[in-house]
């Protein structure tokens, strides 16, 4: 919890800033740095980071972060995809935060059905809870954002 917390309220201060680029260079950098392979310390901070991140995000600013904000904050984690050799802590990032964001903003299709590719919607339907009328894992972007990507 104490995490998830000092996650949260870094993205709000990210936020109230505007995502000012030194600040997200700061929150890259300190990713950075509990992702690399040459800290020898346990992964179980980086990989709680992996299990928390869209969660948290969405709660700070899921309905109005834009693209180019949601693409300087995942850098670390692209980041780490590309250079890290720890095969649990790619696994978690993959599936906790890369997975979760695509399988939540499948492109709708058009009215004259071209899409552009095949999309099984079922799966972004999952996490969705139509009682709060949220999606409860962190993924969903706001349509605006979607359209973007």
């Amino acid at each position: 919890m104490l995490l998830r917390y000092q996650l949260h309220e870094v993205l709000l201060f990210l936020k109230a800033n505007d995502y000012r680029e030194d600040l997200v260079t700061w929150f890259g950098g300190l990713l950075t740095q509990l992702f690399k392979e040459e800290n020898f310390a346990s992964k179980g901070i980086p990989l709680q980071i992996c299990d928390v991140f869209l969660q948290e995000l969405n709660k700070t600013d899921g309905e109005q972060i834009s693209c180019s904000n949601i693409a300087a904050l995942l850098g670390p984690f692209l980041q780490a995809l590309a250079t890290c050799r720890n095969v649990i802590l790619l696994r978690r990032i993959e599936e906790k935060v890369f997975h979760p964001m695509l399988d939540n903003n499948v492109t709708p299709a058009t009215q004259d059905g071209a899409s552009g590719d095949d999309t099984d919607d079922s799966s972004s339907e999952i996490n969705y809870d139509p009682k709060r009328g949220k999606w409860v894992d962190g993924g969903k972007l706001p349509p605006k954002t979607q359209k973007e990507i």
